[in-house]
């Protein structure tokens, strides 16, 4: 039998993501003008990855969920969401910081 045990094997994934972006968001707030280790093509390609590979893994633990006969995963959904605040938060953040 499927428990709900079985969908946290994409959890470590998702925290990933979430830890990717919180260190990208640190770096950006304190990296200083002249040193730059984020530029504009970072922040965008690391968006566009999270974002990508984050909404393939929240569907497909849907598909699962709706094969076993299971109620959805809320916290990956929850987690799903921290993810698309956490780019965007990222893309203001360097904007702001980098306009001129």
């Amino acid at each position: 039998m499927v428990s709900e045990n079985d969908f946290s094997n994409f959890r470590p994934i998702f925290i990933l993501f979430i830890v990717i972006l919180i260190v990208s968001l640190i770096v950006i707030l304190f990296q200083k003008n002249h040193y730059k280790i984020i530029n504009g093509y970072t922040v965008i390609i690391t968006l566009l990855i999270t974002y990508i590979v984050s909404a393939i893994l929240l569907y497909q633990t849907g598909i699962l969920a709706d094969e076993l006969g299971m109620g959805g995963n809320a916290l990956s959904t929850i987690m799903f969401f921290v993810i698309i605040l956490l780019g965007f938060v990222n893309y203001l953040v360097y904007l702001f910081k980098n306009r001129k």
